[in-house]
């Protein structure tokens, strides 16, 4: 279908972006891996010294201060050991990345003496010094996408739309909260948001009310601009689950509702006429809904999601059309 044709073209622009953070994130996790083997191998080496410490002092060999005095160089050695091999694996990165991620030291308890344990994290969700206690969240927010409608519920009407697939926009302003309910696996999200919406009628056509109805039909001079737009008080609530093996920040599902209020509504017209341009501007609620209510979900990143809304309420009263969205939001 045209629609969706579409709607695979304007996704396809931010792949590219997507596809580097994911390389970015699988080098993070092999270095992860060289950091724990590393760790492991150095740990073992500093029991081995610090339990041949301990039988010098059993037997005999050395008193109570030289084993103590052993004791602190071997840690401060290894110590030191692991900070340098760890910072030649980390170095290039941290410029790389320019400060999306920190270095979070992790004590390692097992001996006397600690060596510290360097992990990698994505900081706005697992910068343990700053969200050590926090349990919401929030964000602002802005998105833009395509939107269209569908009749009578059946999403192959949409081929058959009165209004242009591209030209048919939104954008979204606002504020998101989320609040942490399981392990900073799962999360509420809920917010308010000002969203401007924009159809715009193919073949020289525009909207009219007619007995009760909003119909869509020809207008009597060629016009260069038909554009209905409806602003929007939208208030979503969602639930925000991460994906298996992306607990650090990455990808996850969210699905949810949302209400709205609509704010106000205009017809603008551009027509020519007498060689000239004229503006018309219509004020009228065309017979849409105070408010109303829909379905929402979607799939994305720490700071990205592409979303899908589905208005259950029909866009005009007396019909069975029905607003349709998806976009792409980005948190600020």
């Amino acid at each position: 279908m045209k629609f969706l044709k579409y709607i695979l073209i304007y996704s396809l622009i931010f792949i590219q972006q997507v596809s580097g953070q994911h390389n970015l994130d699988r080098h993070l996790i092999q270095i992860n891996r060289q950091i724990d083997s590393i760790v492991h191998a150095k740990s073992s080496q500093f029991q081995q010294a610090f339990n041949r410490i301990n039988r010098q002092l059993e037997q005999g060999e050395i008193n109570v201060q030289e084993a103590q005095a052993q004791k602190k160089q071997l840690a401060k050695q290894y110590a030191e050991d692991l900070d340098y091999t760890v910072y030649k694996l980390t170095g290039d990165l941290k410029h790389a990345v320019k400060g999306s991620y920190i270095m979070d030291s992790i004590v390692h308890n097992e001996t006397a003496y600690h060596i510290r344990r360097v992990k990698l994290y994505r900081k706005k969700y697992y910068d343990r010094k700053v969200h050590k206690n926090k349990r919401s969240y929030a964000f602002l927010f802005l998105a833009t996408g395509l939107n269209n409608v569908i009749d009578r519920d059946k999403v192959q009407s949409i081929e058959f739309s009165p209004y242009g697939y591209l030209q048919s926009r939104f954008f979204e302003l606002g504020m998101d909260w989320k609040t942490n309910i399981m392990h900073h696996k799962t999360f509420i999200t809920y917010g308010f948001s000002f969203v401007w919406h924009t159809l715009k009628p193919t073949d020289n056509k525009y909207h009219i009310v007619e007995n009760d109805t909003v119909k869509i039909v020809a207008y009597p001079n060629q016009l260069s601009t038909s554009k209905l737009r409806h602003i929007w008080l939208k208030f979503p609530l969602s639930l925000e689950l991460n994906l298996p093996q992306s607990t650090r920040g990455h990808l996850h599902l969210s699905a949810g509702v949302y209400g709205k209020f609509r704010l106000t509504t205009k017809q603008k017209l551009t027509y020519l006429a007498r060689n000239q341009d004229h503006d018309e501007v219509i004020k009228n609620d065309f017979m849409m809904p105070a408010f109303a209510y829909g379905l929402t979900g979607g799939i994305g990143g720490s700071d990205w999601s592409i979303y899908a809304n589905y208005d259950i309420t029909p866009l005009f009263k007396n019909s069975h059309t029905h607003l349709i969205s998806l976009g792409l939001k980005w948190r600020l």
